[in-house]
């Protein structure tokens, strides 16, 4: 019973779990507990046993559970396709003036020449609505401030 405790603590470390190591480490604590009290209790033929019994089923009982995909329900297989904001320098330049399509305060969306941009100001907040003029434009990202 010790030497299954053991191993589910492990397996659930590998298949749902991973990272947090505090269920393998209790685990493997508990398989070596149950090894060494089948060598005490058993003798030294019966602790050997054991020790590579509990070796080969802990090996085979991971390697069947990756192989199967048993567990490829639980993964996450979806990827990120965003992209960062690509700024075509060409269709805006330093100096476009344009208006806030949202609250900026102080990353917000601004429409310039007719396209609609991720805009961000130097630390104050522009209403929707506002006029902003560009300030500076780098490789993703278009610095603006208010027209008053």
């Amino acid at each position: 019973m010790i030497l299954f405790i053991g191993w589910l603590f492990v397996f659930l470390e590998v298949f749902f779990i991973p990272g947090i190591t505090i269920f393998a480490a209790i685990g493997t604590l508990t398989m070596i507990g149950g090894v060494v009290l089948a060598f005490n209790n058993f003798g030294v033929v019966a602790g050997c046993i054991t020790l590579a019994g509990t070796a080969i089923f802990t090996f085979l009982s991971i390697a069947f559970g990756f192989k199967t995909g048993l567990f490829n329900g639980l993964t996450l297989k979806d990827t990120v396709k965003g992209k960062m904001n690509q700024i075509d320098q060409s269709k805006i330049k330093v100096g476009d003036v344009g208006m806030a399509l949202s609250k900026i305060g102080p990353i917000g969306t601004g429409l310039f020449n007719d396209l609609t941009y991720e805009v961000q100001s130097m630390g104050e907040y522009i209403d929707e609505g506002n006029k902003i003029e560009v300030i500076k434009v780098s490789m993703n990202k278009i610095l603006i401030k208010q027209i008053t």
